[in-house]
């Protein structure tokens, strides 16, 4: 099973789950943390209207994929067998329905996404990002591991600055729902994507960090 970080946030625990999204073998990821955790609620990566989404797919659902989505998928299958959507969300979601657990979406809902893009990503950034993306169709990243994989991926196309501060914001926004939630929660079980798995944990315990400071003043 891949390292769950575990944080102690006062009576609660945050154990986060670093996730690749689209291999399948990461199913066997989530319902190892499920029975190692035992979790009495779920937090995960997505919009509220991504978790929706999924529990509302139409039978003869079939993924309209950007180029992003061609380019990492085409990477991604050198590792094992892909699937969309993200086969790690699916079982997480799937599990906490079956099983009763509240299961809480921590990514920035969709009209803050879009604000927030708007007010980052300028025309002629737009552009540039554009080109370059026909550009990477053609490069091979080089990687022993779909983990290495995914971080070269993420660093190609979110280099630019901002499209950086999009991802660093959404990481911002993820680690505060996490800390917002594990109030609520003894063992709080958090599936977020492998490429922004580490920022996240090392702001929740930047945060856990502030807090405890305050409180011993």
């Amino acid at each position: 099973m891949r390292e769950v970080k575990t944080f102690s946030n006062g009576g609660s625990e945050i154990h986060v789950l670093p996730v690749i999204r689209g291999l399948v073998s990461e199913i066997g990821e989530v319902a190892e943390a499920f029975s190692k955790v035992k979790p009495d609620a779920v937090a995960i990566s997505l919009s509220r209207e991504e978790v929706e989404g999924i529990r509302n797919l139409p039978k003869d659902y079939e993924p309209e994929l950007s180029r992003y989505d061609e380019i990492y998928i085409s990477g991604l299958s050198r590792f094992g067998k892909v699937a969309a959507p993200p086969p790690c969300y699916v079982a997480a979601i799937e599990t906490a329905d079956s099983e009763g657990i509240p299961l809480i979406p921590i990514d920035i809902d969709e009209i803050a996404y879009t604000e927030l893009y708007c007010a980052t990503i300028s025309g002629a950034a737009l552009f540039r990002n554009s080109t370059r993306t026909w550009y990477l169709r053609r490069k091979l990243f080089a990687a022993d591991t779909p983990e290495e994989y995914v971080l070269r991926v993420d660093r190609a196309f979110n280099n630019m600055s901002g499209f950086k501060r999009i991802e660093s914001e959404r990481a911002s926004w993820i680690a505060k729902q996490l800390l917002r939630v594990s109030e609520d929660a003894r063992r709080l079980l958090a599936i977020v994507e492998y490429e922004r798995a580490q920022d996240v944990s090392n702001l929740v315990e930047e945060g856990l960090s502030h807090h405890s400071a305050a409180d011993s003043l």
